[in-house]
């Protein structure tokens, strides 16, 4: 065996090793609904962001992370769109004092993530903070390369180290992600450097062409035409428009639905307050009775939710779409026309998607790319990303396979023979794509290849 063959084995098995992992701990904190936006970096234990807000930071707390580290030190208020965002102190102050996280930031003498002594501290932080980790920068691009980085670092530090990834994983992933990595020369070299690899040739026309994409970093990549979040923040709308994207496509079930008009709203996200409570049982999620019932820490201070508030739980939550019952899209749409967005409303359940439900929306679909970049939303991100990859996959001819592997690098571990899997067999192996040829669009990243060698193997042992 040639030393590039042994080299290629061993990806694989340690491919192996982190699809295994990831699917046997099922933990996916970026598809909860309250944490949709973080996005989870090749391993259960670390999850990056942009600049945070109050409301997301506590929502971290809630939904099981342990630690706040950030990459950028936010020295004045910001926003993101209409949205405040405190300071990193005030960060800290609100995560260690009311959501429960240990925190800590690379010092002031660190003035860049591309160094061997950010590295170094940032390893240092890793092995004394909880896992799992949110690390946050400004965009969500500083983040994700600095933990990339210390996959890389440990990769040829620690022999036993997990997961592993090489010079070639490194741009990939970021890639996959939406980061072009691979157009900073210095990043490059300092890849090279850690590795002792060959520097990879400069990018000069980037993957992802949304040129502001940081300031709604919150969308997932998924192609440079098709990006997914979970429920989008009315204060959020104007930065998506700032961003670069054109158009929105709305999963979630409107007020009612037909035949029968029957109620259908779906849960708004509230602080302290469990998911996945059912709007409707028991006289209402939004009773005062079912909320204190559903209280995530009933011990939490009134001040968890406001210095005014006169309840430690939150009953509405207006800003995103909600009223009295729960989520209202007839309030997000009027956001949305106001806003000049083109905005298509598509409305389903997961186990109600099927080919011809997609292919009914196809030609609306088809006319909104052509505005530009478009997010398709639902809750969480998860069906919303069927419905991008469908789209991405349709229009431009890549098959299923790629589809499976696109969502697990996203974030959305798909099984195999699930219905998710079946509608993207159906819609994407039929043959029917309108991109510029027949069968898979041809794709750069390699990675992409071992990942689904990787996942045969794992059906084929039955790990």
């Amino acid at each position: 065996m040639t030393g590039a063959a042994k080299r290629n084995m061993l990806r694989l098995m340690l491919v192996l090793c982190v699809v295994s992992s990831i699917m046997a701990t099922g933990l996916n904190l970026g598809q909860e609904a309250k944490t949709w936006w973080t996005k989870q970096v090749y391993s259960t234990h670390f999850y990056t962001t942009g600049r945070l807000s109050e409301r997301e930071v506590k929502y971290a707390g809630e939904v099981g992370f342990k630690s706040v580290f950030g990459v950028t030190n936010h020295t004045t208020p910001g926003y993101i769109g209409d949205e405040p965002v405190p300071t990193t102190d005030e960060i800290k102050q609100i995560a260690t004092e009311l959501a429960g996280l240990d925190f800590d930031i690379f010092p002031p003498e660190i003035t860049t993530y591309k160094s061997m002594e950010a590295i170094e501290y940032f390893t240092t932080a890793v092995n004394d903070l909880p896992k799992p980790m949110l690390v946050y920068c400004t965009g969500s691009y500083t983040s994700t390369g600095t933990v990339l980085l210390y996959f890389l670092h440990m990769t040829q530090d620690e022999p036993s180290f997990e997961p592993k990834i090489y010079t070639d994983e490194f741009f990939q992933i970021g890639r996959a992600m939406g980061h072009d990595f691979d157009m900073d020369e210095d990043l490059i070299e300092l890849v090279s450097e850690i590795t002792g690899e060959p520097p990879i040739e400069l990018r000069t026309e980037p993957n992802n062409e949304v040129e502001y994409y940081y300031l709604y970093w919150h969308a997932k990549f998924v192609s440079s035409d098709w990006f997914v979040t979970g429920q989008i923040r009315k204060g959020h709308v104007s930065a998506a428009l700032e961003g670069g994207y054109k158009a929105i496509v709305n999963n979630r079930r409107g007020v009612t639905s037909p035949p029968d008009e029957t109620p259908t709203q779906e849960e708004v996200t509230l602080l302290n307050i469990k998911d996945s409570t059912g709007t409707y049982e028991e006289g209402g999620r939004q009773s005062p009775e079912r909320l204190l019932e559903t209280r995530i820490d009933p011990d939490k201070p009134n001040e968890y939710i406001s210095p005014e508030s006169e309840t430690n739980f939150e009953d509405r939550n207006p800003g995103e779409f909600g009223d009295d019952i729960g989520y209202n899209e007839d309030n997000e749409q009027e956001a949305m026309q106001a806003s000049t967005l083109p905005y298509l409303h598509m409305p389903f359940t997961t186990s109600q998607l099927t080919a011809d439900l997609f292919y009914a929306y196809v030609d609306e679909l088809e006319a909104l790319s052509q505005h530009g970049p478009v997010i398709v939303h639902c809750r969480s991100g998860y069906r919303a990303t069927l419905v991008a990859l469908l789209a991405e996959g349709h229009f431009n001819c890549r098959d299923s396979d790629w589809a499976m592997t696109q969502a697990g690098l996203m974030g959305f571990h798909y099984v195999e023979d699930s219905h998710e899997h079946k509608v993207l067999q159906d819609v994407l192996d039929s043959g029917k794509c309108i991109g510029a040829s027949s069968g898979s669009k041809p794709h750069e990243h390699n990675v992409y290849k071992v990942v689904l060698v990787a996942m045969v193997f794992l059906r084929l042992f039955g790990i």
